[in-house]
């Protein structure tokens, strides 16, 4: 079994461990509701953590004003506790204060459940115990293993592309089985999402005050939007070869030939370009300029050649020519920027 312990969980753990010195160091009470404020307040990113911080405000600000009303109006009975729990995540929803309901419910639960009716130092305390978790977390995530965003988006497109790359090469030649594919196709699909998920952390960062050449994040940004503009469409001709291959083989002549080595070119076109945006090969642009004029007058030969078909040939090799014209149009995008970004000084 496979045991691993990640920078986020460190850091919960660290940021647990500050709150409790701190409420320690004050002599508070309930010092259990500080460290559970700061472990739902660890966010994947500096900016998130103060959007969260934010947001805590604001929730904090109605659980307070709801949980005086609801003392004052219904008293401490449990049911009174529920109504105003509802109540107040209706209105934390309605605001888009999502992330922060459970600490808002906490809040509540936490200055309600007293007995002695509404006691200002007491809600301040409570209050007080959730600031402490929160800033804890807001510090340990600022300052203690700050991720390097832009290199782990990367490692990501760099996995899921390999992985597009084996089935564009292996679905053709059929050297795997339907199930082991289906597989590997589901897998990417749950990559993409993760990755699509993480570059809107990546995006978030541009509101950062502290970037070093925030010129360069922004064109990276850029990028790294359009090499996952290219997974996708690598996806999109993996299901459309799935799908289709079989019954272009079936219809004979010389469609199935230029459409594998169509899918050929493109594929070894897909690896050089992110070879060429870490540096590892350096592309002559006279031969990609000539690679590119060849991949052209094959697909028009496939146009051609289809020229007369019937409709069903048409409904078969329609998708997956259209997917390789697609795909071949975003890697020239991508090498474009690359190639853009590595003229610009550092």
């Amino acid at each position: 079994m496979e045991f691993n312990i990640g920078p986020r969980m460190l850091k919960t753990g660290i940021a647990v461990t500050l709150t409790l010195v701190i409420t320690s160091f004050f002599e508070m009470k309930l010092e259990l509701v500080a460290a559970i404020a700061a472990v739902l307040a660890m966010q994947p990113s500096i900016m998130r953590s103060l959007t969260y911080l934010k947001e805590v405000v604001i929730g904090n600000s109605v659980a307070v004003i709801f949980s005086i009303l609801g003392i004052f109006l219904l008293g401490d009975h449990p049911l009174s506790v529920g109504a105003v729990v509802i109540i107040s995540i209706a209105i934390n929803v309605r605001l888009g204060l999502n992330k922060t309901v459970s600490l808002t419910v906490l809040t509540i639960i936490t200055i309600m459940l007293q007995s002695d009716g509404i006691d200002i130092p007491f809600i301040i305390n409570r209050i007080s115990l959730v600031v402490i978790g929160v800033i804890s977390a807001f510090i340990v995530n600022a300052l203690v293993f700050p991720p390097d965003h832009q290199k782990l988006l990367f490692k990501r497109i760099e996995d899921a592309v390999k992985q597009t790359l084996f089935l564009l090469r292996v679905i053709p030649n059929k050297t795997m089985s339907v199930p082991t594919i289906k597989d590997e196709d589901r897998e990417i699909e749950k990559k993409i999402t993760k990755i699509k998920d993480y570059f809107d952390i990546l995006v978030e960062e541009r509101g950062r005050l502290f970037i070093r050449n925030k010129i360069n994040f922004l064109r990276t940004i850029v990028i790294y939007r359009q090499m996952i503009r290219v997974l996708e469409k690598q996806y999109t001709l993996i299901q459309q070869m799935e799908n289709n291959m079989v019954e272009i083989e079936e219809m004979g002549s010389g469609k199935i030939q230029v459409i594998k080595r169509l899918i050929n070119e493109i594929t070894n076109y897909s690896e050089n370009v992110f070879l060429l945006y870490q540096n590892k090969i350096v592309l002559d642009r006279d031969l990609q300029r000539e690679t590119k004029n060849a991949m052209r007058l094959t697909i028009n030969n496939l146009i051609e050649e289809l020229q007369g078909s019937d409709y069903e040939k048409w409904t078969y090799v329609f998708p997956v020519a259209n997917s390789l014209i697609e795909l071949y149009g975003e890697l020239d995008k991508l090498e474009t920027f690359v190639r853009k970004k590595g003229n610009q000084p550092k």
